[in-house]
């Protein structure tokens, strides 16, 4: 451990801010806050919304419909566009339903909603919204370092990511890259925030202006997150971009061959970071992660808030993603499908002969 005011350290977690500058692609600002993607989240909305702003969200999921919260908790007005669960917004319906409904101040949208697995199409969503006026969020927290983002092409102003998932590095960082759209919002907010731990400004003021920190950093956890960082960009963020996308596609190609269907309705909305399969009718979501579990050691997930007891989701992000795990992962789950599926075969048989 280091003292956080060492001049090399100073140096360390400037050089570590410019990685993740080149991680989200952007010549924007970029802050790294000290605590999980959450309050990243958390920050871009509190930090903008005034009471009584109309702000809408983009709800394709567990994820999409969560920042209603972080808007009720600002007061402002919640106004929805939602999609299937297992479909992603459409640009031509959001763009139908701005020119009808007019007021609105912020947007906010998941890249990839790791509940359902499904991406939705912000490269598209972004510039609809700032075409008229609005100022956009983005929560980019399973994509980024995964799959492409652009934020100032995108027309993103707050674009939320973390230091875990397809960055690899240990949770507990949040990075958010910030437009001058995103920082006049946040500056010209009625009451601005300030002296507090969700502090945008803060942070800025610190960091940025004059190489300080609000509070004590993590120290440990950004030598973590720096090495991430570097990994990821000694890799390049194409190659690594390909690789996920790779493994996205062998998982999805050996899923159906061993007789899952995919839970995507349309296959180009599937996110290349994590991969979910509907759940067999002969058997449980719950039966098949603990089965994977005591049979395979092999982790994968079940549904999440209203996709629980749904789906299985298959993580292939960051690190993880490589052809050997999902090959392997696809085996493991191939012969665990077999044998529920004979099992329940031999059972109707049984019934049937009696």
């Amino acid at each position: 451990m280091t003292h956080h005011y060492y001049e090399g350290f100073i140096d360390f977690f400037a050089q570590t801010t410019e990685n993740i500058k080149q991680i989200f692609q952007t010549h924007n600002e970029v802050l790294i806050l000290q605590g999980e993607a959450s309050l990243g989240l958390e920050a871009a909305v509190m930090n903008t919304v005034n009471p009584g702003d109309k702000v809408l969200v983009l709800n394709s999921g567990p994820f999409g419909k969560s920042f209603r919260n972080y808007v009720q908790n600002a007061c402002g007005e919640i106004i929805e566009l939602s999609c299937e669960i297992d479909e992603a917004i459409e640009p031509a319906k959001l763009e139908e339903f701005l020119n009808k409904e007019k007021g609105i101040k912020i947007m906010t949208v998941v890249h990839c909603e790791t509940p359902t697995g499904i991406m939705n199409p912000i490269k598209d969503l972004c510039p609809i919204a700032k075409k008229h006026g609005i100022l956009t969020i983005a929560d980019v927290v399973a994509s980024l370092g995964g799959i492409d983002i652009k934020p100032n092409e995108w027309g993103i102003d707050l674009c939320v990511g973390s230091s875990q998932k397809a960055v690899s590095g240990p949770p507990g960082s949040a990075l958010i890259s910030i437009s001058q759209d995103g920082w006049n919002a946040i500056e010209h907010k009625q009451s601005p925030i300030k002296h507090s731990y969700i502090s945008l400004i803060d942070y800025r003021d610190a960091w940025i202006k004059e190489r300080r920190f609000p509070f004590t950093p993590m120290i440990s956890q950004i030598y973590g997150l720096a090495e991430a960082a570097s990994e990821l960009l000694e890799e390049g963020l194409e190659n690594s971009f390909m690789r996920h996308k790779i493994v996205a596609d062998t998982c999805r190609r050996e899923a159906e061959e061993i007789g899952l269907k995919l839970w995507a309705k349309r296959r180009d909305v599937a996110s290349n970071t994590v991969t979910t399969l509907t759940v067999p009718s002969y058997t449980s979501e719950a039966e098949i992660v603990r089965r994977m579990v005591k049979e395979c050691g092999i982790l994968i997930g079940g549904g999440f808030r209203e996709t629980k007891g749904k789906l299985l989701r298959i993580g292939h992000m960051g690190y993880s993603a490589n052809l050997t795990n999902i090959k392997s992962t696809m085996t493991s789950l191939g012969r665990v499908i077999g044998g529920l599926n004979a099992g329940q075969a031999a059972t109707a048989s049984q019934k049937n002969s009696g």
